[in-house]
Order: C-alpha cells, then structure tokens, then sequence
C-alpha cells in the first residue's frame, strides 16, 4: 500500500506539467528621458499593496474594484524602490535646495479586455521649499501594455519615465528651487 501511495504522489508531482519559472522585472536600464531639476531626493514610499515586489493587475472589463497579483511575475523591488532607482539615475547626484518626496498610489496593469491593457502609474509628490509645502497629484495610463506580464513591464518603463517628465517639469516652475 505504501509503494502504491509513493508512485502515485512521485507520479502527481512529475507528471502534471511542468511549473513555470518565475520571471522577474525591472523598469530597465535606461535613464529618465528628461533629467529632474536639482532636488534633493527623500522618501519614496508606496501604500499597500504596492509596497512589496508582486507585480498587480486589474480586470477592469470583470471588476476594476478587484487587485490581484500575477502567479508567476514579480519586480525585482517594490515600485517605491524602481521609481526611486529611476528618479536618482535622473537626477544624476545634482543637489537642490527643494527636497521631494514621493507617494506611490496605484502601480497595477489595468486589462480592458483580455488582449488589451494599460501600466497605470498614480502617485503624489510632495516639494518641501525655504517658504513651505507643495503637492502634486501625477497620474500616467500608458496604453499598449500587452496581454501579459512582461509587455507590462515594458508599459510601466515608458509610464514611470512620462511621470517623471511630469515631476521634472512641475519643479523645474518652483522658483524657490532653482
């Protein structure tokens, strides 16, 4: 009885297909398009669920309510720690006397349809000045993001380089840091 319990759960764990190899992603190699005025660089940070390494998606077409994260796709950091990556690759070590602070709100692959997404990118920037606080709301849809996980990937490359174009620019007509 044993033998046969053995071969049958040798034959479950051989036989089912084989498991697929988890991928891992990043926002690439690439610098920002456009680098950041001088600024000092702070936290960057991103509210839960986007604050581990799970790569998340939305089923807008079924429930744009609902998150969950692809089976087999993760980042190699959390998105607080790729977009930090990317803003520091941007600034190229240039010191302002403005510090920002980043809050990421949404980093999901929002499907339309089951062919058709969009690496959607929401996040609040906060600029501290010699004369006080200003914040800003920047919120990217990066269309053609594909049907799966690595064409995301590539989406969210090109939407994390258009925000922070949209931050460059937002600091670059803060007069007190320049």
């Amino acid at each position: 009885m044993k033998r046969i319990l053995v071969f049958v759960l040798v034959l479950a764990g051989c036989g089912g297909g084989a498991a697929l190899e988890p991928k891992t992603y990043d926002l690439g190699l690439n610098p920002p398009s456009a680098p950041l005025p001088p600024v000092r660089l702070g936290r960057v940070l991103a509210v839960a669920p986007f604050d581990g390494t799970d790569m998340h998606y939305r089923l807008s077409f079924r429930n744009a309510a609902e998150i969950a994260p692809f089976a087999t796709s993760r980042w190699a950091a959390s998105p607080a720690e790729l977009m930090r990556k990317q803003m520091l690759r941007g600034a190229d070590g240039k010191a302002g006397r403005c510090l920002l602070e980043v809050e990421i709100q949404e980093f999901t692959q929002v499907f339309a349809s089951k062919e058709a997404s969009e690496a959607r990118i929401e996040l609040r920037a906060a600029l501290a000045q010699p004369a006080g606080l200003v914040s800003r709301q920047v919120a990217i849809a990066e269309p053609n993001a594909g049907p799966d996980a690595a064409s995301g990937a590539a989406a969210f490359a090109r939407a994390a380089d258009r925000a922070l174009g949209e931050l460059g620019r937002w600091i670059a007509t803060q007069p007190a840091c320049n």
